[in-house]
């Protein structure tokens, strides 16, 4: 297998400007199995996949982990078994996030939730008074929402495309886990900037870099092949800064999550919790102890407040028409 170094040299022609600064002077940092390398701009420290992966690719492997060839063992099946087995506490996470929101936005408003899957987030948002919308990319995500909950709201298509909505539309759009998978970020931004009113805000939720401070190359999120940027708060803020937005809120959490953790876990393996009641007391109790014991579960809030939680909460309000 060759060295970071020496694939870094061999695509030096075909290397990418970096989306945020424009610069063209990188520093590697991984080379991934399937044959990618992540590279750390010299000059604004923004990391990402250069070359850029295709379209074409992009959706392969969007399909190959969501779907799979069976798309009875793909996420996309776990992902709903999920949220219909966990429903309390995905709807408690849901109305947190909306309040957090309401409280930057009180007078709801229209919502739209980019990469919103099978439109979970925005029935909530919906019943708590916003008028939402979704776009989604997968079209067994989009036949769910429409069929199961009732959202005819959940369009299909891809931010990377084109957004099917007309300007300054939106009160607020949501991105859960979605900006590490474009390809150009910062034109996403400035085409959610033109559907966004005045003043309006943009929420997103992605994982941290800064989190890989320990287990550097082997950090979970450089694992997963459908990520492409990996952002601080530092490389994000500029970001949005060009977009024409500035950050009102930011607040990192689950350090334990990846400081320590290394990679090699397929991130959409089922989990093996068990079904039965006795089997599922005794998982809870093992849980519980682990976590007892463990001294991230003590020092990690610390982490999280420092900046080095797993994953980056944004607020971010329009300010402008950006650069």
């Amino acid at each position: 297998m060759k060295s970071k170094e020496a694939v870094f040299q061999s695509t030096h022609s075909q290397r990418a400007p970096c989306e945020c600064c424009g610069d063209t002077h990188f520093h590697p940092v991984l080379y991934r199995e399937d044959g990618s390398l992540i590279v750390r701009c010299a000059s604004c420290q923004l990391e990402f996949v250069n070359p850029l992966p295709d379209s074409t690719t992009m959706q392969n492997f969007y399909r190959s982990e969501m779907v799979s060839e069976n798309p009875s063992q793909g996420y996309f099946s776990q992902y709903i078994l999920e949220r219909q087995k966990r429903e309390k506490s995905f709807a408690k996470l849901y109305h947190a996030r909306l309040e957090l929101i309401e409280t930057f936005k009180p007078g709801k408003g229209n919502l739209l939730d980019l990469g919103c899957g099978a439109g979970f987030f925005v029935k909530r948002a919906m019943d708590r008074g916003w008028k939402g919308h979704g776009l989604e990319m997968l079209p067994e995500y989009v036949q769910y929402a429409h069929e199961n909950l009732g959202l005819p709201q959940v369009h299909q298509g891809s931010l990377e495309d084109s957004l099917p909505f007309q300007p300054e539309t939106f009160d607020v759009v949501t991105m859960w886990d979605l900006i590490e998978h474009l390809r150009h970020p910062l034109a996403c931004l400035e085409k959610i900037n033109r559907a966004t009113k005045p003043g309006g805000l943009l929420v997103i939720w992605t994982p941290n870099v800064k989190n890989a401070i320990f287990v550097k190359e082997q950090w979970l999120s450089y694992g997963i092949k459908q990520h492409i940027y990996f952002f601080s708060q530092n490389s994000l803020e500029q970001l949005l800064q060009k977009a024409g937005f500035k950050i009102d809120y930011i607040k990192t959490n689950k350090a334990k999550k990846g400081l320590f953790n290394r990679s090699g876990t397929e991130p959409f393996q089922e989990g093996n919790k068990p079904e039965d009641k006795l089997g599922k007391l005794w998982f809870s109790v093992k849980r519980d102890l682990k976590n007892t014991i463990n001294p991230l579960t003590y020092f990690g809030p610390l982490f999280d407040l420092a900046g080095y939680g797993f994953n980056l909460f944004i607020i971010a309000s329009k300010t402008s028409e950006g650069a």
